[in-house]
């Protein structure tokens, strides 16, 4: 995938977009035979679009100024589907939620009415993908065979009746899956925690949506291809004024679409969070039922950083440093910090992986809470070439006194790889009449490895002259 594929030509400003007309569909007929389409553009005021790798579909709400009564003269019940398509200036991704070509949204709901003046009143649509409002209305009671990615893609197309694209990561875990009549979307994360990568040595999946269509991956994936080498960078942010010309002259509409006009840092480390969710060190119980044994697994945080892709290429750049945290031990030295208690039998049947625990549960939980030491939110101007699973490159500045010109302006530990983890498309029609972005970006490694050191700093270097007194004595003094 090119990096920043965007038009320097077709883009007249950062946050310029394409609009078809906005449309509600209703769920009756009214008029001439076909779909009738009530256009409700010149009562959009503003409109946003969500994409998260938290959220299994899109979602979005839209702001109306109403002065015809839309609401009783349609009417509008929550049965209605919305069509439109937004677009960057030529940039064939976007958001196609039309008709004949794409896929349209289903309005859910009104919130936020409120009375302008007389006769005039606002208020929010909120919308999403049919496949949620299918999902709410279908239970899954049937037994699955082969590899997990197949139950996926089986519960995609015909328990979530979805003609949108799939972007699958292959699986080796192949099970007996039996789903016991519960929503596809719950089948597919009970799945998506115990499958393991054909090519990666991790588990744990992500099932989401973009404008592209519905993926089911690993972080690794996201990360690198499938020979490991780490996948190209989508776009290179940084805070910085926003120029429209470039040293000659010409226009440079590419450098103003990566300039960020506000950034923060939501997370940077959280060492209490890390201690109990079992990021540095872990214990797993596992309990055989079926052959009555009980077996002990540790997980070292250092151990295995290496044997797993990352955002950042080569060894010991993790969150976490490797020092000497008390008598000789690392920080993944505790694997008592938290222990993680497991029942189950493999081979329950025959050569089927039995998907009542995963063999990886530790690894899993590890890297998705090492991927949540750094959250960076940044504002960006509006691009639909770019979705929430991929890598983009952001130069964090230093905020130190540069002494030397010469020297770089930016953060070595911040500064590089991040994984988009949510997207929040803002589109103006009437004020701003411009779209700009909201990203998340985590990262769980640095550009520059941590300090490391073999002295313990801190055995004997606290007052070790504590006592213990009765309080009846002190209040008797």
């Amino acid at each position: 995938m090119p990096y920043f594929n965007a038009s320097n030509t077709l883009i007249e400003r950062p946050g310029n977009f394409i609009l078809t007309d906005v449309n509600i569909i209703p769920y009756h007929r009214e008029g001439d035979e076909g779909i009738y389409r009530q256009i409700i553009t010149d009562q959009v005021l503003e409109f946003k679009i969500y994409e998260s790798l938290e959220s299994p579909f899109l979602h979005g709400d839209m702001t109306l100024v109403d002065g015809v009564n839309l609401i009783s003269s349609i009417p509008l019940t929550g049965f209605e589907r919305l069509e439109f398509k937004l677009y960057t200036p030529g940039e064939q991704r976007g958001y196609d939620f039309s008709v004949l070509s794409g896929h349209p949204m289903m309005i859910t709901g009104i919130r936020n009415k409120a009375m302008l003046k007389d006769r005039i009143q606002s208020y929010v649509l909120e919308f999403c993908s049919m496949e949620r409002v299918k999902n709410d209305l279908t239970k899954v009671s049937q037994a699955f065979t082969g590899t997990t990615d197949e139950a996926v893609s089986s519960l995609v197309r015909d328990n979530l009746d979805s003609k949108k694209n799939l972007i699958i990561e292959e699986t080796k875990t192949v099970a007996k899956y039996i789903a016991p009549r519960v929503k596809p979307v719950h089948a597919i994360k009970q799945l998506s925690g115990l499958s393991e990568s054909k090519n990666f040595n991790n588990s744990g999946y992500k099932f989401y949506e973009t404008g592209t269509g519905f993926h089911y991956k690993t972080f690794e994936s996201m990360f690198c291809n499938e020979s490991g080498t780490p996948r190209p960078v989508r776009a290179r942010y940084s805070p910085k004024i926003v120029t429209y010309r470039d040293e000659k002259g010409d226009r440079d509409i590419i450098n103003a679409l990566q300039a960020v006009s506000h950034f923060k840092i939501k997370h940077q480390f959280d060492t209490l969070r890390h201690l109990n969710f079992g990021t540095y060190a872990s214990k797993t119980i596992t309990h055989d039922i079926f052959n009555k044994t009980i077996t002990e697994d540790t997980f070292d945080y250092h151990t295995n950083y290496e044997k797993e892709k990352h955002l950042e290429d080569g060894d010991d750049k993790g969150v976490v440093p490797f020092f000497n945290f008390a008598l000789g031990k690392t920080i993944s030295d505790f694997p008592d910090t938290k222990t993680h208690f497991v029942s189950g039998t493999d081979k329950v049947h025959n050569d089927y992986d039995y998907l009542g625990r995963s063999h990886s549960d530790d690894k899993r939980i590890s890297q998705k809470a090492a991927l949540s030491s750094i959250i960076l939110e940044i504002q960006v101007p509006g691009f639909t070439g770019i979705s929430v699973g991929e890598v983009v490159h952001f130069t964090h500045p230093s905020f130190k006194e540069l002494k030397n010109s010469a020297d770089k302006d930016n953060d070595p530990y911040l500064s590089g790889r991040y994984l988009i983890t949510s997207i929040t498309h803002s589109v103006g029609l009437k004020l701003s009449k411009t779209h700009t972005m909201t990203v998340e970006l985590v990262k769980d490694s640095f550009s520059k490895p941590l300090p490391e050191d073999n002295i313990d700093l801190f055995t004997g270097q606290e007052n070790e002259k504590g006592l213990s007194y009765s309080q009846y004595r002190i209040d008797k003094a």
